[in-house]
């Protein structure tokens, strides 16, 4: 009987899951004006490890600063998110005399679940994968309506589940605009567990109207699922315009455009990649890592043995 309880245990340990991933981790910068920056270096690929890491996604990001771009390759919880397989940006649209401008991009992500797919060589085809935009009459009717400034705004800090609730203040607001911080994660949030947790307020005019958007996008879930709306920040010249209804008005004329580019393939292997599986072998040999299989095969053996160990003390 001692016999088959050990076979049996060998059995379950060395088929049981282990959650590994093999992710890239490393940073670069890059300087647009002056086109130069570690990014372009051409060790910098080469220097960029694979790191193992237990229940984790494999991401890169690209965040900009005027002509400064700082790429970021490392690993992310999934606690966040519904999928492994997104995009995540956050974008705004500003307006530029009387014209919107384009979409400009202060962060976008692309997230992963599968070794390597975090790869160095795909930050550059990110500002091109996923775009967000409204419609300009949208924006002039719900932000502008003709005013060059506001004068009455909405003045609170709320917390709301309910956009017919009326609680905040509307004092004049002579020569500003309006600003609303609005936050919607689809759950319950805030310190009161509400669904609108926000910032309304008058400001002086020192900027210009404009919307800020943080979404991500799923590639591989239903369409129905794909977009989703983190966050909308505005500044708006159009009396009362800063309230939540205002800000769910526009969530739901944003358009999404994502677009993959030939060189970029965001597509799970559904076989290994031999290359990814070589760039792997290279890489760990040079940071002394195991890979994912060898890893889950040890933490399997360490359990093992740490139950033998147990069961020869009860014998």
């Amino acid at each position: 009987m001692k016999v088959i309880i050990i076979l049996y245990t060998i059995v379950i340990l060395l088929y049981s899951p282990v959650d590994c991933r093999l992710c890239y981790d490393c940073s670069c910068e890059y300087n647009w004006a002056a086109l130069t920056g570690s990014c372009s270096s051409p060790n910098f690929q080469s220097n960029c490890m694979l790191k193992e890491y237990d229940n984790q996604y494999c991401i890169v990001q690209s965040s900009y600063i005027d002509n400064m771009e700082q790429r970021y390759f490392q690993s992310v919880a999934p606690d966040l998110y519904q999928d492994s397989h997104f995009f995540q940006a956050i974008e705004t649209i500003s307006l530029s005399n009387t014209v919107w401008l384009p979409t400009t991009i202060s962060t976008i992500s692309y997230g992963c679940d599968w070794d390597g797919c975090n790869d160095p060589s795909i930050a550059q085809y990110l500002p091109e994968s996923f775009q967000m935009n409204i419609n300009q009459t949208v924006l002039n009717s719900q932000l502008l309506n003709g005013q060059s400034s506001a004068q009455n705004c909405y003045l609170c800090t709320a917390c709301i589940n309910n956009l017919t609730a009326t609680l905040c203040q509307t004092p004049s607001c002579t020569d500003g605009i309006c600003y609303i911080d609005e936050i919607h994660n689809y759950v319950a949030t805030g310190p009161d567990n509400c669904v609108y947790y926000y910032t309304s307020a008058c400001q002086t005019f020192y900027q210009t109207p404009y919307v800020r958007i943080r979404a991500i996008y799923y590639i591989d879930l239903p369409v129905e699922r794909q977009l989703e709306i983190d966050e909308i920040d505005l500044a708006c010249t159009k009396d009362l315009c800063n309230s939540p209804g205002t800000v769910e008005y526009l969530k739901g004329q944003i358009q999404a455009t994502v677009n993959i580019p030939d060189g970029f393939q965001p597509t799970q292997p559904t076989q290994p990649i031999q290359t990814i599986q070589t760039t792997q072998t290279t890489q760990t040999t040079q940071t002394d890592q195991p890979n994912g299989a060898i890893a889950a095969t040890l933490k399997r053996l360490n359990v093992f043995l740490y139950f033998i160990f147990v069961l020869l003390l009860l014998l």
